[in-house]
């Protein structure tokens, strides 16, 4: 290097080599300060005085802040964060409860965590402004059962008690409007969601579990009871405890697989299908043994597993 500098051979075009580069950015600078100089801002203001005024003070804060850094409150931040996780209960539970009167229970038992959930609910139907294809209306989204809110499962036992009520009630008026004929809908099944499904909403479910599509709307009803049935039956292991779970695991697709993730805080990205399912498998495990050790004896949870702040951490 010194002999580049200090050598005649080479001096005159090491000093023109340092100097291009300057010389490139004042040449750029007097370029650009003409064409800025040419540009109306406001109030007779052009865009190169906009930039002594504005642009500069500016960069030079930016520089400052990154030689200084920025002072943070941990001890604010910690109460911050701390109301934070209570608003985000709050108004996740006020979305839902929108939600539910909307959809019904669905809204109750929807991942917030899932944009195609969310895009299905809030635009569905709607056509794309580029494309001008519409969004399905309808979709069907399998969670596993350990994902759904109590909240969701309360509602959708009183929503099937309240169409058995209704059933029921409707049986009755028919009975006594035939003057007491026995009702050749005594044995008749019981209702049950699938009931309330329509023939494209079925056709979606068979879809989802690799069922046939094709037939008429009460074959496609029988296939899926036929098959659910088949999953309660295999459901139970030898010591009693249900596996539907791991089994709704290995049906799911990846990106329902990664919502699920998502929606736990565990980690997706970059995982494959038998990867996720492990990820989700071992924190239903995880629940389970700390579920039993509390119900068998609560003294032994530990206290210093809770929820600490920031600034408790060290």
């Amino acid at each position: 290097m010194e002999r580049l500098q200090r050598d005649p051979k080479y001096r005159h075009d090491w000093i023109m080599y340092s100097a291009f580069d300057a010389k490139s950015t004042y040449n750029l600078y007097q370029h650009l300060k003409e064409k800025l100089g040419n540009m109306a801002w406001i109030d007779g203001y052009n865009l190169m005085e906009y930039y002594h005024m504005h642009m500069r003070p500016f960069g030079a804060l930016l520089t400052d802040l990154e030689r200084r850094g920025i002072l943070v409150a941990t001890n604010y931040l910690a109460d911050v964060e701390v109301q934070a996780r209570k608003d985000r209960v709050e108004h996740v539970a006020t979305f839902k409860r929108w939600a539910a009167g909307e959809i019904g229970p669905d809204g109750l038992a929807m991942n917030l965590a899932s944009s195609v959930q969310l895009s299905t609910f809030l635009f569905g139907g709607a056509a794309n402004a580029k494309t001008q294809e519409c969004m399905e209306a309808v979709r069907v989204f399998k969670t596993p059962r350990a994902d759904v809110p109590d909240e969701a499962m309360e509602a959708y036992r009183e929503r099937d008690a309240a169409l058995k009520e209704q059933k029921e009630a409707d049986a009755a008026l028919l009975e006594n409007g035939e003057g007491g004929e026995s009702s050749s809908e005594e044995n008749v099944p019981e209702e049950d969601e699938f009931d309330q499904m329509k023939a494209a909403e079925l056709k979606l479910l068979c879809k989802e579990y690799n069922l046939k599509v094709s037939g008429k709307k009460a074959e496609l009803q029988q296939r899926l009871r036929g098959h659910f049935q088949l999953m309660n039956d295999s459901s139970a292991s030898p010591n009693g405890v249900a596996n539907s779970a791991i089994d709704d695991y290995q049906s799911m697709k990846v990106n329902d697989l990664r919502d699920a993730c998502a929606a736990r805080s565990l980690p997706s990205a970059g995982k494959t299908k038998a990867a996720l399912i492990k990820e989700l498998r071992e924190d239903d495990s995880s629940v389970h043994e700390i579920s039993a050790e509390y119900m068998t004896n609560p003294s032994l949870v530990d206290a210093s597993a809770t929820y600490r702040k920031i600034s408790e951490i060290h």
